[in-house]
């Protein structure tokens, strides 16, 4: 059994949900509990029939401080489905939910497994405090990167595994990297760095090339007119966010990540699964433990604009060069970051746990 907030985002933490409970329903009975009330038809990811869907109806307090700070509702719909549905396992998606699980199972002999996406010191330090306490309370928490690991043994969590996310993006076919397209895929956030993107865009010397930004979010109009200050606007091209994004990977050449911190980037995992080489902030937790410096990708100072800039004339001066990156690239992805391969990692945790 997964328990999540909700399956109404398209986001990492949404689509590794279902992707995870729709791989493991090949072998076991899995059932994903949402707290807010599931549609199918608002859920941007398809849930295989096979994987049972259950809501608590309700809502998530996070702040300590709100009226419902305890979630004493929540805890009781939570225990109530799960006296009926008795799993062996329950995955905890996000660590805050830890405050829901763990007393609603308390007594149940149910294995609760804490499932974080995000580093450790990522959002509001109550998060980090939050995440801090959760593997005192759970029988294992999965982290998706060995800083993130690290992270937390510093600060004495107990019982942390490291297993990376997966793509299944990998079907139709890598990109021939032929068109002079970079692409950057993301909300349109502070946490995405398109701002910083966009001033060294401005500051790049690739002629030919187009940067183009795939997102919705609050601060896409903001990036625009950052583009027509600049005066790059014509070397540029925002979309909206598309369920058809491996068709984005196909169309480009190089993907690049301005992000100022991650947990383990998904985007960048597809993307290498794509055949596409990458050039990111060396922001934390993940891009170095994703991208083979020099190799299949390149790594630039986290937060330096003129590197980035550098990094970017640079790389794409070399379209040859490109190329090849993007083959070792994709032949990475699939040997860490298939279905598979990952896989393999959570059956040999469900079978020591």
């Amino acid at each position: 059994m997964l328990f999540a907030e909700s399956l109404r985002n398209r986001a990492g933490i949404e689509r590794m949900t279902v992707e995870l409970a729709n791989m493991l329903s090949d072998v076991h009975n899995v059932s994903i509990v949402t707290i807010e009330t599931f549609n199918a038809e608002l859920c941007p990811y398809k849930v295989k029939e096979n994987v049972k869907t259950l809501s608590l109806g309700s809502s998530f307090h996070k702040s300590m401080f709100s009226k419902g700070a305890l979630n004493i509702v929540n805890i009781r719909k939570l225990r109530e489905i799960v006296l009926k549905e008795r799993p062996d396992i329950m995955i905890t998606v996000a660590t805050p939910l830890v405050r829901i699980s763990a007393p609603a199972i308390r007594g149940l002999k149910i294995k609760n497994i804490a499932w974080e996406h995000f580093n450790l010191w990522a959002g509001s330090k109550i998060g980090s405090i939050y995440k801090m306490l959760a593997p005192w309370f759970v029988d294992k928490t999965v982290v998706l990167t060995e800083a993130d690991a690290k992270d937390y043994v510093a600060m004495k969590a107990p019982r942390i595994q490291v297993i990376p996310n997966f793509t299944s993006m990998n079907t139709e076919g890598p990109s021939s990297c032929d068109n002079k397209v970079i692409l950057a895929v993301g909300r349109h956030a502070p946490q995405k760095g398109f701002d910083m993107l966009i001033q060294a865009w401005a500051k790049t010397d690739a002629p030919g090339w187009t940067l183009r930004i795939v997102g919705s979010g609050a601060d896409k109009q903001d990036n625009e007119k950052l583009a027509e200050d600049l005066g790059v606007a014509n070397r540029m091209l925002f979309k909206d966010s598309t369920p058809h994004i491996a068709e984005e990977f196909r169309q480009s050449s190089c993907f690049v990540l301005s992000s100022r911190y991650e947990g383990l980037v998904l985007v960048l995992i597809e993307a290498k699964m794509m055949g596409l080489p990458c050039i990111s902030f060396d922001c934390p937790n993940s891009p170095r433990e994703v991208i083979h410096d020099g190799t299949d990708g390149w790594l630039v100072e986290n937060g330096n604009v003129d590197k980035l800039a550098e990094t970017l004339s640079a790389r794409l001066s070399d379209h040859e060069a490109l190329k090849e990156a993007g083959r070792k690239a994709r032949a990475d992805a699939i040997e860490r970051y298939s279905p598979e391969a990952v896989m393999s990692l959570w059956e040999k945790l469900f079978d020591t746990i």
